[in-house]
């Protein structure tokens, strides 16, 4: 099944061992986001919450 990530527009195949895959195949309109834009978000999420360092 070929889905296309709901952020950066990437289109990737995905087979029934993927982790959204029955999540997909019940809806195709619900929402998926590549593994790149998945790590790219914990990484932006975590310095976020990194205490600030004073000048």
């Amino acid at each position: 099944m070929e889905v296309k990530c709901s952020i950066c527009g990437r289109k990737q195949e995905i087979t029934k061992v993927h982790k959204d895959f029955q999540k997909l195949r019940k809806d195709p309109t619900a929402p998926f986001i590549c593994d790149y834009c998945n790590d790219r978000l914990k990484f932006q999420a975590r310095e976020e919450q990194k205490p600030k360092q004073p000048m």
